[in-house]
């Protein structure tokens, strides 16, 4: 791994050296997009890093966003598209398509959170190894818990995706209509544990963030839009989960 970071280094040194650099591609995400064009790395969806085992996140230095998606898992239950259903029993009319239904929340295991007509929470259950979905009524009678993500599913997340993490700090610019970057730092980090993964999730630090939402225009209109299920960390909070490499 070591001589894998130390190449990825110097890349990024190269990349660094070329100064404002021009997006290669257009909307979120275009920063790391961009920086992995660059490097030579295709785009894919596979659940494993992105470069010989190190997984790349790039942040924006003006950007707003506070939360890094760590990675993304759809949750399992008694049902094959489990967030679907999620999205048509507890989301809410779509802003301008009101006929069809989204479901969008961040929720923690330290707090209720509400969302629509119901709170939801989620649940460490060491005896299942399970993390629940519990999803309440507006009198806190639980009503639904058949949503859940197996430990292993995340322990081979952990391994797998986010294990030694590159997090890259680039600036942005707008010039005669096009975006630039300049990539500006980078720095290596190592997961600390799983135990350490749960025990953030219970005090609310790791976040799972559902966005289902419509195909509003072409073939697909009015089709569930699903943008992944992503576990969250606020970025300022990167050292309680990592050390660094």
């Amino acid at each position: 791994m070591k001589k894998n970071i130390e190449e990825l280094n110097k890349k990024f040194k190269k990349i660094q050296n070329m100064g404002w650099i021009e997006a290669t591609s257009h909307g979120n995400g275009n920063v790391g997009i961009t920086f992995e064009n660059i490097i030579g790395k295709e785009r894919e969806n596979f659940p494993i890093a992105d470069y010989n085992g190190i997984e790349i996140k790039t942040n924006i230095k003006t950007a707003k966003r506070p939360y890094m998606t760590l990675f993304s898992s759809a949750p399992d239950g008694k049902y094959l598209f489990q967030t679907q259903l999620l999205k048509e029993k507890y989301g809410k009319p779509d802003n301008t398509y009101n006929e069809y239904k989204v479901f969008y929340g961040r929720i923690t295991a330290n707090k209720y959170t509400r969302i629509n007509k119901y709170y939801m929470k989620l649940e460490i259950n060491y005896k299942h190894e399970k993390i629940y979905l519990k999803v309440y009524d507006l009198k806190f009678n639980l009503i639904d818990k058949d949503c859940f993500w197996d430990f292993s599913t995340i322990k081979q997340k952990l391994e797998q995706k986010i294990k030694i993490l590159a997090y890259i700090t680039a600036e942005k610019k707008f010039e005669h209509n096009q975006v630039f970057f300049k990539y500006k730092k980078i720095e290596f980090y190592k997961i600390k544990s799983f135990e350490e993964f749960l025990k953030l999730f219970s005090y609310g630090t790791i976040k799972i963030c559902f966005k289902v939402g419509i195909y509003k225009k072409g073939k697909k209109f009015g089709k569930t839009y699903d943008h992944g299920t992503g576990f969250e960390i606020e970025k300022e909070n990167i050292l309680k989960l990592y050390e660094k490499y």
